[in-house]
């Protein structure tokens, strides 16, 4: 436990912040505040430096009878959200006003902790007097990791195929996924491999453009060949630590779209497959198998006037905060069934979106691909869930919110979401992925590493 004190004073009670010192990032953190006046009303703030990132936070509480806040059992009456929230000060944390708006927070080093620290404040404060409150009632600081000391990470360069793998200590046979994120950040992210190997699989944050020798951007990408997943997938296979009979496969928006190609054009070597948010289709750039090339839907990703763009497709808009919707501009049905032959789909499936997603359309998308696959005979091997309030950037959860970024050469993109909503959603999609991922890869003989720090 990690506490703070405020300065010694004959006016004022002691103040305590009691949380875990160092938790997992997918850990709930309970903040508590004693020895105030019954019925005082305070501010919460969380904020963090890091990687060049300055990011904030603060709520409204009010002391209960005995003098105590505590995050888990009371409720907030304002600042950035209110009700009982118990990770509200982390998830609803946003970029500070220094930087440009629609700043996404995205951890790149996970074997570092992402250190927060929490103020405490008389009355009720806003974000700006918080900013400048330079003698809060106490202070402390909590490390969030997104790896335990179980867990190894080395890059991957076999071949042509590139990446980071992190796998639990030990020689296995452990179970293995191969983990991509979407089209808008290159390389290799770690922030659902890094949990994932903690929870005890080997995960592999397979890069397929922005790393070593490739492309630096996905539209710079002449043709995604299924042929490097199928070598990445061959090579994580034939690792000694990795259990055999098949691997999972794991991806957001464009990685979950390769994340059921995969499935389709090898299902022997595909175990189980998830898929966050996708359109299910091949878009942006051409994909190809075995010199057959896919058809593919093309945007004019370099257009900057946005409202002659509109004018041209009659299928864009734009959020309150000017932030471009792009959900409407999804492929038509007979496109989407067209473009991928999700019946081919052998393996279960996992098919996660949310009803507010700013970019997917999930009626046009993720239902369809779902009833496609179910039409091979395997109607219990696939689940579609639709979360309510949810956005596109389901990710792990209880990190900063994503609810709109700025994305070049676009500009600012509504992801979307209900953020109280989206949040949860969050928790509990990470829940459902780890119940799958268990059932479905995971041998019964098999023991699950402990997953504490």
């Amino acid at each position: 436990m990690a506490s703070a004190q405020s300065p010694s004073t004959s006016s004022r009670p002691e103040v305590s912040i009691a949380a875990s010192r160092s938790t997992l990032m997918y850990e709930v953190v309970t903040i508590e505040v004693k020895g105030l006046m019954p019925g005082e009303a305070i501010t919460l703030r969380n904020y963090f430096h890091d990687e060049g990132k300055k990011f904030e936070s603060h709520a409204h509480y009010r002391s209960d009878v005995n003098g105590k806040v505590n995050t888990s059992e009371q409720g907030s009456e304002g600042g950035q959200y209110t009700g009982v929230e118990p990770m509200g000060l982390f998830w609803s944390m946003t970029a500070c006003p220094n930087h440009k708006y629609g700043t996404r927070y995205m951890k790149n080093d996970v074997t570092k902790p992402l250190l927060v620290n929490i103020t405490v404040h008389c009355g009720h404060l806003d974000s700006s007097q918080c900013r400048h409150d330079v003698n809060p009632i106490a202070t402390t600081s909590v490390e969030r990791w997104y790896m335990n000391t179980n867990v190894e990470r080395f890059e991957v360069r076999a071949g042509r195929v590139r990446g980071i793998l992190l796998k639990p200590k030990g020689p296995g046979p452990f179970p293995a996924v191969i983990d991509m994120f979407g089209g808008v950040r290159p390389g290799c992210n770690e922030i659902r491999a890094a949990p994932l190997a903690t929870k005890g699989y080997v995960a592999f944050a397979l890069a397929y453009f922005g790393g070593e020798g490739q492309p630096p951007k996905l539209e710079d990408t002449k043709c995604l060949e299924m042929e490097y997943f199928e070598e990445a997938t061959d090579w994580l296979s034939s690792q000694p630590y990795v259990q055999a009979g098949g691997i999972g496969t794991i991806g957001i928006c464009k990685g979950g779209e390769m994340a059921l190609a995969m499935a389709i054009h090898f299902p022997e070597k595909i175990r189980a497959t998830i898929a966050f948010s996708t359109a299910g289709i091949f878009n942006v750039c051409p994909t190809s198998y075995k010199g057959e090339f896919f058809p593919h839907a093309e945007y004019d990703l370099h257009h900057d006037n946005y409202q002659q763009m509109a004018t041209i497709m009659n299928q864009i808009s734009f959020a309150p905060d000017g932030a471009l919707i792009t959900r409407d501009i999804s492929p038509d049905t007979k496109l989407l069934e067209r473009y991928q032959k999700f019946e081919k789909i052998q393996c279960p499936a996992l098919i996660i979106c949310g009803d507010h997603d700013g970019s997917v359309n999930w009626t046009n998308n993720g239902r369809i691909i779902a009833e496609k696959i179910q039409t091979n005979g395997h109607n219990n091997d696939c689940e579609l869930v639709v979360y309510p309030g949810g956005g596109h950037l389901i990710e792990p959860p209880q990190a900063p919110l994503c609810i709109t970024s700025y994305q070049p050469p676009w500009g600012l993109i509504h992801w979307g979401g209900i953020p109280a909503q989206h949040a949860h959603v969050q928790d509990e999609a990470w829940t459902k992925m780890l119940a799958f991922l268990e059932h479905n890869l995971r041998c019964d003989s098999q023991s699950i590493p402990a997953s504490k720090l």
